[in-house]
């Protein structure tokens, strides 16, 4: 009977069409699994493409921990709110004032009578005003004289730093370079500046030579804190990118507890760190996680690392937008343990002690690592952070446990903001001779701030230094020198 049906015909062809069914079934079901792959890959490539820092350069870390504002019924007036502090400016010291007028009457307004000044005070106003002529000009002209015991003539040189000085002294030349560096002024604009405010008429090429002079005088102090890199215990670094005649440059921003140093390098490679920090550098470097500082501790074991957490939460929030639920409530897991470690992080005050206070930012890294490296479920991307994490707990929660470490990379973000802004105003360098302006005088800018130091002084001195035989100011504050 089995031979009988074997020999079927119509039984061989519902076979024949049966395996043909089967192959195309399968080849559907991969075509299928194919599509779907393809979709996931896509909608991962749509996020990511619509990745950002929450379209805010704060830090992610503050809008995770601050609770979200409550809508409001009434519309907030502008200006000050109620019971907002006033701030008024300090008064004027009796040696700031430069002439004092007294304004009383010199007869009786009401009879014409003669009247006699009473000291009784009256009214008084304190008036700043700009001068119709705020430049100074002096010529200085050398004497001869004639000796008439020894019959020679004799003519009395000029000071050296008037000589040197040349057309435009140490002050108004500092002023120059202050608009230049610190408010992102073109060098048109400067011109039209003094033509309109001092009645000076000084040519561009003039005011590119005053900036360079400028620059050479900052040579000294910006070299000494270059020196400094190596042996600081901590450094905080970023860095960012512009164009110069159509190639790439990168400025690298170095920031020190007391003081901060640019520098700009045609390369964003770990060959940078190598030439600034050196293999002697002992401390640790906050950053974030890209590849030339992992690459520069890896060549140099002594050095360790406390990766940001900012951007840590960024790419936690990324798996939120992944279309894969798994990926979303792993995130969701993750952000809460950061939350708990950063709301602990700011309330360093609510703790008896410093060591109660480390005792639980210790206990909640622990919690994070666990979520982070236990939880992760089989994806992609989230296998991706959990292995990152196994890799680089450490450097991600250093700040836990060794005081004095911010969890998160704002001291450099912050002070190279400066740079971005200069970057979009005036389009990146165009020389080498430029990059070392920039480089010098942003080091000076962002080192005078950090001390609440006066630029405009500093940029005058310095270059009264380069004029004579003083040595030139440091801009390191005056316990680390």
């Amino acid at each position: 009977m089995d031979e009988q049906a074997a020999e079927c015909p119509r039984c061989v062809e519902l076979a024949h069409r049966v395996e043909v069914l089967e192959r195309r079934l399968a080849h559907v079901l991969r075509k299928l699994s194919e599509a779907e792959e393809r979709i996931r890959r896509l909608q991962e490539q749509l996020a990511g493409s619509n990745r950002d820092s929450n379209n805010s350069s704060k830090p992610p870390s503050s809008d995770i921990v601050k609770p979200p504002k409550k809508p409001s019924l009434r519309r907030r007036r502008r200006g000050a709110q109620k019971g907002h502090p006033r701030h008024e400016r300090p008064p004027f010291n009796p040696g700031d004032i430069d002439f004092l007028k007294r304004h009383a009457h010199e007869s009786c307004p009401q009879c014409g009578g003669s009247v006699e000044q009473l000291p009784t005070p009256g009214q008084a106003l304190v008036q700043v005003e700009l001068v119709q002529k705020p430049t100074l000009v002096t010529e200085h002209r050398s004497g001869t004289c004639h000796c008439q015991a020894c019959g020679q003539d004799f003519t009395q040189p000029l000071p050296p730093e008037i000589a040197a000085a040349g057309t435009f002294g140490p002050r108004l030349t500092a002023y120059v370079a202050y608009l230049k560096g610190a408010c992102h002024a073109s060098f048109s604009t400067i011109q039209k500046l003094l033509r309109e405010t001092c009645g000076l008429r000084i040519a561009r090429g003039t005011l590119v030579q005053l900036c360079q002079r400028v620059g050479r005088s900052l040579q000294v102090s910006y070299e000494e804190l270059r020196a400094q890199l190596p042996q600081q215990k901590s450094l905080n670094i970023d860095e960012t990118s512009h164009r110069e005649n159509g190639r790439w440059q990168w400025t690298w921003a170095f920031r020190a507890p007391h003081f901060t140093l640019f520098h700009i390098d045609p390369t964003r490679s770990a060959s940078v760190l190598d030439r600034m920090l050196g293999s002697e550098f002992t401390g640790t470097i906050a950053s974030d996680y890209y590849s030339a500082y992992r690459r520069y501790l890896a060549l140099h074991p002594q050095a360790d690392a406390q990766f940001c957490l900012a951007h840590l939460v960024r790419d936690v929030k990324f798996l939120e937008s992944l279309p894969d639920t798994a990926d979303q409530q792993f995130g969701q897991q993750l952000l809460v343990e950061l939350k708990q470690l950063f709301g602990l992080w700011h309330t360093r005050e609510q703790f008896a002690d410093e060591k109660a206070f480390r005792a639980a930012l210790v206990a909640q890294g622990e919690r994070l690592e666990r979520v982070a490296t236990e939880h992760a479920p089989d994806t992609r991307a989230s296998w991706k952070l959990a292995r990152r994490f196994r890799k680089h707990a450490r450097q991600y929660l250093r700040f836990t446990r060794v005081p004095g470490l911010e969890p998160t990379n704002n001291a450099a973000e912050q002070a190279i903001r400066h740079v971005v802004i200069d970057r979009h105003v005036t389009q990146g360098t165009r020389s080498p001779r430029g990059r070392t302006w920039c480089e010098r005088i942003w080091t000076t800018i962002a080192t005078c701030r950090q001390h609440g130091r006066d630029l405009l002084s500093f940029l005058e001195q310095s270059f009264l230094a380069l004029l004579t035989d003083i040595p030139p100011p440091s801009l390191l504050p005056a316990a680390t020198n």
